[in-house]
């Protein structure tokens, strides 16, 4: 039975993208922060499907953390096929408003952390698929989201650096979600507000990224490229 490795995966999208890879009969190698009772909800849910779920409790912004992660998963699984990189921080704030604290943990997480874990995945399993989970806000240039939209747009050039690199033996690809989720603790009525604003005047759903996740997955000459799911919002 095939593995994956997901990031980031007790909660919102990550969790989706290992409930979804468990239901298609994935063991699931499970790495979350802070997530606690959501993380042991999630586990247990996974294991539901009939297939093994390792939970790993790690700090990503620790990058000795995170060059250890992909040997911790190989004493537990022996057959990875897949990297899911979710795990990431959303801060608003422009360049002028940001302190380095958020911009070290933002760069750390969101960028370098799947930096070492794609390096890691290549010279330990060096085969199968990496998905990096990305944002369709690489497309623009919004000062909002100073730290976060570099940390992204960095992962997105990374995405095709590595496909070029190790195309013969690993495909790398991105997921660029637009209004899929409210942001954590958000009104009721974000999505709705929001989606005046998308060119289909509506907002996708989880089911939206996995079934782009299943294209990824399925399509084996797609390399390198990042599938925008947000109803236009990017272009």
């Amino acid at each position: 039975m095939p593995t994956a490795i997901v990031t980031g995966g007790a909660i919102r999208i990550g969790q989706a993208m290992a409930l979804h890879l468990a239901r298609k009969g994935f063991n699931i190698a499970l790495l979350y922060h802070s997530s606690g009772e959501a993380s042991e909800n999630t586990i247990k849910e996974v294991q539901s499907h009939g297939v093994q779920c390792q939970g790993y409790a790690a700090d990503l912004r620790n990058l000795k953390e995170a060059e250890l992660f992909i040997g911790k998963t190989l004493k537990d699984f022996d057959d990875i096929e897949l990297l899911v990189n979710s795990a990431a921080n959303f801060i608003q704030e422009n360049v002028e408003q940001t302190q380095l604290e958020s911009l070290v943990d933002t760069l750390s997480l969101n960028l370098m952390a799947p930096y070492l874990l794609m390096r890691d995945y290549k010279r330990k399993v060096n085969k199968g698929l990496i998905v990096n989970i990305l944002d369709e806000r690489v497309a623009k240039t919004l000062p909002t989201f100073a730290a976060y939209s570099v940390s992204k747009v960095g992962l997105k050039h990374l995405t095709e650096l590595a496909a070029v690199e190790w195309g013969k033996s690993i495909r790398v690809n991105g997921i660029a979600p637009g209004l899929i989720l409210p942001p954590q603790g958000g009104p009721p009525d974000y999505l709705e507000k929001a989606a005046k604003k998308v060119p289909t005047r509506s907002h996708g759903n989880l089911e939206n990224l996995t079934k782009a996740l299943d294209y990824l997955m399925e399509n084996t000459f797609v390399n390198g490229e990042t599938l925008f799911v947000d109803g236009g919002e990017s272009l």
